[in-house]
């Protein structure tokens, strides 16, 4: 009974719960109980944001129309979010290789993963995923980093726990891209890269350790769209934004190991808004009619200011959240709060 009341409880509210009496504490952090949370559908997905530099991360309740600031150190306050996994957030420098950090906001417990051994300096890009990988029940990050002089594109890997980064071999046709974003989806990482006039998108199978380049039709994509993944319906979508027009593509695989992904073409919308100046990003579904944008606009003093918009694509609706304590530019990315342990290290502060 204990249990099926607490594992429905929000998280914020399992937290205060440790503080009842020592039972209590001890079922919360049993390894079993932290699973069974992590996996429960009454814990639903939030959105966790943080400008650069800031002091804190704020923890977003779309469906209460809630906000929780977290407090972080100096370390964290010049680092980005870059991808997360499991409640836990992947933090580093877009221009620095180090430090990289694992960071539960949730428990305030965080890893610092060892320096990278490279020296080959400057960098142009950086880009860490972390995602999970059941074959080896292990966490893994991977970075992808591009070296300015030459403009050669390096990937590293290593597991939570082990003490330094492993060279990966990078397939040919993405030694000169740029990359614009690394997403974790059902065992792999998936990174947006730039390449010239064309645009790519590279599939890490972690448990493999394998790329895959994923396949487009011959008629995508328009060189003047912007691109973005997110999770629609349980499946990894790829948005085309062309300003004024967006299509869907949904990514497919061919068999049940994940091998030779490829995209097909969902939905097309008229967003019936000439955005211009502004800009207009899609962060997630809210649900099967409704997506949220982070929307930006320059205002009178020429400064940027973001703001969090739900759009309504079969009813040409755009609503402003009207949240409040918003910073005026952010990071956001979508986050399931979690209570899981990071694994016991020297460097865990």
């Amino acid at each position: 009974m204990l249990f099926e009341i607490l594992h429905k409880l929000p998280i914020e509210s399992i937290l205060t719960c440790r503080a009842v009496c020592k039972t209590w504490k001890d079922h919360i952090r049993d390894p079993w109980f932290i699973e069974e949370v992590g996996n429960s559908c009454h814990q639903s997905m939030r959105l966790i944001l943080k400008s650069l530099p800031g002091s804190h991360l704020t923890l977003l309740d779309i469906e209460g129309c809630r906000t929780r600031q977290i407090p972080i150190d100096e370390m964290l306050e010049v680092l980005q979010i870059m991808c997360t996994c499991d409640g836990l957030l992947c933090m580093a420098s877009a221009l620095n290789l180090d430090p990289v950090v694992i960071y539960n906001p949730i428990t305030r417990e965080r890893v610092i993963l060892p320096s990278s051994s490279s020296s080959e300096q400057p960098i142009s890009s950086h880009e860490v995923g972390i995602g999970f990988d059941p074959s080896s029940n292990k966490y893994k990050v991977v970075r992808a980093y591009t070296i300015s002089e030459g403009r050669v594109k390096r990937f590293e890997i290593i597991s939570l726990g082990e003490r330094s980064w492993r060279r990966l071999n990078a397939p040919e046709g993405i030694v000169d891209c740029d990359g614009s974003g690394v997403v974790f989806y059902k065992d792999a990482l998936y990174w947006t890269m730039n390449g010239g006039h064309s645009t790519l998108i590279v599939q890490f199978n972690l448990s493999h350790e394998t790329f895959h380049m994923v396949s487009f039709p011959d008629y995508f994509p328009s060189d003047h769209a912007s691109l973005g993944l997110i999770e629609v319906g349980g499946c990894l979508t790829l948005v085309e934004n062309t300003g004024s027009v967006i299509k869907l593509w949904r990514l497919t695989t061919a068999n049940a190991t994940g091998d030779n992904p490829y995209f097909s073409l969902l939905d097309t919308y008229d967003m019936h808004v000439n955005w211009g100046r502004s800009s207009c990003e899609f962060v997630c579904a809210l649900n099967q009619e409704s997506y949220l944008l982070q929307v930006g606009f320059r205002n009178s003093r020429d400064r940027r200011q973001e703001y969090l918009t739900r759009y309504s694509p079969e009813e040409i609706q755009y609503s402003n959240l009207g949240i409040h304590g918003l910073p005026p530019s952010f990071k956001i990315v979508c986050f399931k709060p979690s209570l899981r342990p990071l694994p016991a290290a020297s460097s865990v502060a």
